[in-house]
């Protein structure tokens, strides 16, 4: 089902009408049905967009609108999906941070910011995005300095963001790191991200950090868990060493293991996998604490 998802204002934007247009054509052309949101507003599809935007099309072609509407109404094949606009944001995104153009990709952001809840833009943009640039990085396709590029980008914007969702108090801290050795920030970054949207006490403390730092860490921050992502397969041996000393030094936390790497050898990292999808990671979070509601 095609289902509401863009405010007026936005739909404004992506079709060039104003507001007050699209609700005189409502009214006087029963062009659109758009779903309402709880408080009332107009809710409007990927169907309603494209209608409007094939209307908009056709008037400039010269017909009128309801000219144009009769025209639509017609029983013709339509074979075109509708365009999902995250997804074209999406793809304008990855273009600019490829190209290095980070006043693009700002403007590009706030755009999508504007137009879509934040759950939309971190489900459906930011986390698809992660995926593609972890992707075509570990296939050549772009080099480590797009990917650190794209990731110091996001990790600003989203660090900004992740400041501004309260936390729940009854819900455990979690440490967020990288492996020992592991530059690669991406994968972990968006499972942070996924943690402070739904309340948790998150520290991230991304690459960089030796074991030994990591554990003098722990023990200083007393979180509920730690989690630790492994990208290459080359810092499995330290991650290893990691986990000794952690279990060691701080037997009470739990802890949870993410990255490519690790995503290989299910057997041996068992007990610690996050997984990859929402179902996963709520099914581990619940070993936190029985009532995480996540």
């Amino acid at each position: 089902m095609d289902r509401g998802k863009y405010n007026i204002k936005a739909v404004a934007a992506l079709v060039g009408l104003n507001p007050t247009t699209i609700r005189a054509w409502e009214r006087r052309y029963q062009v659109l049905d758009p779903d309402r949101s709880e408080s009332g507003h107009r809710i409007y599809s990927d169907s309603d967009v494209a209608k409007l935007r094939w209307i908009v099309d056709k008037q400039k072609e010269g017909l009128s609108v309801s000219k144009a509407i009769q025209l639509y109404e017609m029983p013709v094949s339509r074979t075109e999906p509708p365009l999902d606009y995250g997804v074209e944001l999406r793809e304008q995104l990855f273009e600019a941070l490829t190209t290095f153009e980070e006043r693009h990709a700002h403007d590009i952001m706030n755009k999508a910011f504007s137009m879509f809840s934040f759950d939309k833009v971190i489900q459906d943009i930011v986390g698809p995005l992660l995926h593609e640039i972890g992707s075509k990085w570990e296939n050549g396709e772009i080099t480590i300095a797009h990917e650190h590029f794209a990731t110091a980008f996001l990790r600003a914007r989203l660090s900004t963001l992740s400041l501004q969702m309260p936390i729940n108090p009854f819900l455990p801290r979690i440490l967020c790191v990288c492996a020992p050795e592991e530059e690669h920030e991406l994968g972990l970054l968006f499972f942070t991200l996924y943690l402070r949207q739904s309340g948790f006490d998150v520290i991230f403390l991304g690459a960089g950090i030796p074991v030994s730092d990591l554990v003098t860490v722990t023990k200083q921050l007393v979180p509920r868990a730690v989690v630790l992502s492994c990208t290459i397969s080359d810092h499995l041996s330290l991650l290893d060493e990691a986990l000794v000393e952690l279990r060691q030094a701080v037997p009470n936390v739990e802890i949870g293991l993410g990255g490519y790497a690790v995503e290989q050898l299910p057997e041996k990292y068992a007990d610690h996998l996050l997984g990859t999808d929402d179902s996963s990671w709520k099914s581990w979070l619940s070993r936190l604490t029985p009532t995480t509601g996540v």
